[in-house]
């Protein structure tokens, strides 16, 4: 898919649309997707004389060692198609951890009468562990957004989840479709979306999810069907009612929902709940309405202006007017929850207090505190609650302010998509760096020393989603691609120099290293290591059925270290790929290894021993053994590991903790706590300071020698998984929304 870029100002803080990009997708109409019940995106839906009936499922998890779900879905599937429905809608999580059998398993529950009648949008659970990168469930379900109508209603498939990562992301591109679509609409028509991730109240599962609402807002939208929280909650608000729903991995339970007419007249939705007991006997329960005409939920509460001041004593001073036909209980406002990671949360909201009518309003003012928060471009939350309950929530930027200590962003340079992969130093004296993007967009930039980022040269692959590898001589740079292959590129120009097929989609991060005197690149695809040629792309050797990865293996030259999904650490001979050891650190059925396992650990050499770790623990590992030397607990996998040259490393957890430790003993020199989430991207170390980049954007400065802090930054409102590189003195890293910062560090 060909992304185009473009950009619309921002007519205002609270009404801001950025359209990056545009592409769509259309379900699959044939083949495997309708044997497991996918029904094609443009297929005329079979309404019956009593109107839109249809029914709705999210959450069922199905795993091949848990028959009691396989039992409870095949007898919700049976009492649904036993009302014959319109269609049916999934919200996601089908599968408990994404692998084949389970789509099998899934595939026998469905009974003949619904297939090609079921509509899917995928969940965490299709995208976390999947080493196919969604190929796996787009050859089963179809491509994902897409939109439908039914019944008068125009119904949208959406789909923020991200590959490889937990929580959401929209993305420009995928919100530049659902801005396409919804003006697509014929007048007067209202709109649902169905997606796995509720969003708006306490839900923060998206980075992005104020842009989300933002275009929801243009348009005609009366509801959101979400899953994912495996319980029922209805809110209203934004001119919309979100319906939460339970899970059938808790029981046999599902949703029928009916389009009629409310006391008034106007449509709506019916929404029930359906729950099946043992003897196969059914309780109906009436759980929500969605409105689909009127003024909308809490529409009338949207602000008409928010002002905010400049930030003085750690206070912001904020005034929201809204317009006299607002009734509203309370306005309120707090700071953005950046550091909330796919999670929820249930606020810290400030009151503000009346302040008077205007011409064409009343005001609401006060001031927020926001003196816990990083330097840099933030996000004020603000609410207007209605007496009945309803609201209207949108966010503000303002500008918290810097001291001396702290970094301060000297550059940006965009790409289309999502810079997931991290970026890799060329050149470091020169400042050239190479960074790609899940749009298959990989530029090589130089990094000035005079503030700016000069572009050399761009290359359109397939998608990136980790990090780029540097040839040992810095003349061709390794580029891995979920179109299965590996890209060897010139550094120079980004010609391509060859390209090697994988078979499967590599997402796993190359290595380079000199075996017996010729350079070799490892990389894993699917569940099987490669060592290739690096002048060539010559296959040297490789290795089947160990697990797939998605970290990066390390090499000292005599052995090749990785860590795979199938709970084992080995090491292969790097120059025939022989296995040597192999030292396991976890067990269970396929869901526990895809929890357990270190699948994303990036390998660590020091000290004669190959650090891996997985979500429990770290493990030293002997290097020309595998005999355990000591273990250090948390959950380090994530991000890697960083060995310094005093015979000390750094290890940080997913939770921000980051420890100091002794390689020899494992013993912790010393320990520090960020109160931040830190996933692929990690620790840096420039000088005498260790630069941790978190998931929510924050750039954090620890003094190696004791672990103090040492300045801060929030250089982006988008979560950040990319591994950084310095270069001139400037720390440069990319984020989910495709911008690549240069940082000047202090």
């Amino acid at each position: 898919m060909v992304v185009t870029n473009g950009h619309e100002p921002c007519s205002h803080a609270m009404h801001r649309r950025t359209l990056l990009g545009l592409g769509g997708a259309a379900l699959a109409t044939a083949g495997l997707a309708t044997l497991l019940g996918a029904a094609p995106a443009d297929a005329a839906m079979r309404e019956s004389d009593g109107g839109l009936r249809f029914g709705l499922v999210s959450d069922t998890h199905l795993n091949v060692h848990a028959p009691q779900r396989t039992g409870w879905m095949t007898q919700v599937f049976a009492s649904m198609a036993r009302r014959d429905p319109d269609f049916v809608l999934h919200c996601g999580d089908i599968t408990d951890s994404g692998q084949a059998d389970e789509y099998v398993l899934y595939g026998q529950t469905i009974p003949d009468s619904l297939r090609g009648r079921i509509h899917y949008a995928p969940g965490n659970h299709e995208t976390r562990w999947d080493h196919t990168a969604k190929e796996l469930y787009h050859s089963r379900f179809g491509p994902a957004p897409y939109s439908f109508d039914a019944g008068g209603v125009h119904f949208i498939g959406f789909d923020p989840t991200q590959v490889l990562q937990e929580p959401g992301h929209s993305g420009a591109s995928r919100l530049a479709w659902l801005e396409a679509d919804l003006r697509r609409m014929a007048p007067g028509t209202p709109a649902v979306l169905f997606q796995h991730f509720p969003v708006g109240r306490v839900y923060y599962l998206l980075d992005d999810k104020p842009q989300l609402l933002d275009v929801l807002a243009g348009h005609n939208v009366r509801g959101i069907l979400a899953g994912h929280i495996h319980a029922e909650d209805v809110c209203r608000f934004n001119g919309l009612t979100q319906v939460g729903f339970g899970a059938v991995k808790s029981g046999p339970a599902y949703y029928w929902i009916e389009k009629g007419a409310a006391a008034d007249g106007t449509p709506q939705l019916r929404v029930s709940r359906v729950a099946l007991a043992s003897d196969g006997s059914e309780t109906t329960t009436a759980i929500a309405t969605v409105p689909l005409a009127g003024a909308g939920q809490g529409h009338e509460q949207r602000p008409l202006s928010v002002r905010l001041g400049a930030v003085a004593g750690g206070r912001l001073p904020v005034t929201i007017q809204v317009g006299n036909h607002a009734e509203p209980q309370r306005v309120s406002a707090q700071p953005y929850p950046q550091e909330v990671f796919g999670g929820t949360w249930a606020g810290a909201w400030q009151d503000l207090t009346a302040a008077g009518s205007t011409p064409g309003g009343r005001r609401w003012s006060g001031t927020v505190d926001v003196s816990a928060m990083a330097p840099g471009q933030q996000r004020l939350q603000v609410r207007v609650l209605a007496q009945d309950g309803a609201w209207w929530e949108d966010v503000a930027l303002f500008n918290a302010p810097r001291e001396t200590e702290d970094p301060k962003e000297r550059w940006r340079h965009h790409l289309p998509g999502s810079v997931q992969g991290g970026v890799a130093p060329v050149n470091p004296a020169e400042g050239t760096i190479v960074a790609a993007s899940s749009s298959g967009t990989v530029t090589a930039l130089r990094s000035t020393r005079g503030g700016s980022a000069v572009p050399l040269w761009r290359a359109r692959l397939g998608p990136v989603y980790r990090q780029p590898a540097v040839g040992t001589d810095a003349r061709m740079v390794y580029v891995p691609s979920t179109d299965h292959r590996l890209y060897a590129l010139d550094a120079a120009t980004g010609r391509t120099a060859w390209q090697f097929d994988a078979g499967a989609p590599v997402i796993s991060a190359p290595s380079v290293s000199t075996v017996g005197g010729t350079p070799l690149v490892m990389v894993s695809a699917g569940e099987t290591l490669f060592a290739l040629d690096a002048a060539t792309g010559r296959k040297v050797w490789s290795v089947a059925g160990r697990g797939f990865s998605a970290g990066r293996a390390a090499c000292d030259g005599q052995r090749v270290y990785t860590a795979a999904a199938d709970g084992y650490a080995r090491a292969h001979d790097a120059a025939t790929g022989k296995e040597l050891w192999s030292y396991q650190m976890a067990s269970g059925d396929e869901f526990s290894l895809a929890l357990h396992s270190g699948w994303d650990n990036v390998v660590a050499l020091g000290h004669d021993m190959a650090i891996v770790a997985n979500v429990s623990r770290s493990y030293a590992l002997d290097a020309a053994t595998g005999a355990l030397r000591w273990t250090y607990s948390g959950s380090a996998m994530y991000a890697p590991t960083v060995v310094l040259q005093d015979a000390t490393a750094l290890l940080t957890t997913e939770y921000g903790v980051v420890s100091r430790v002794d390689l020899a003993t494992g013993n912790t020199i010393w320990q520090t706590s960020l109160d931040v989430r830190v996933f692929n991207a990690g620790a840096i170390v420039h000088e005498n300071t260790a630069w941790i980049q978190s998931v929510d954007g924050k750039l954090i400065g620890l003094r190696i020698a004791d672990g103090t802090r040492r300045g801060w930054l929030q250089h982006t409102l988008a979560f950040t998984f990319s591994s950084p590189a310095v270069v001139n003195n400037t720390l440069v890293v990319g984020d989910q929304d495709g911008v690549v910062h240069g940082i000047a560090l202090p």
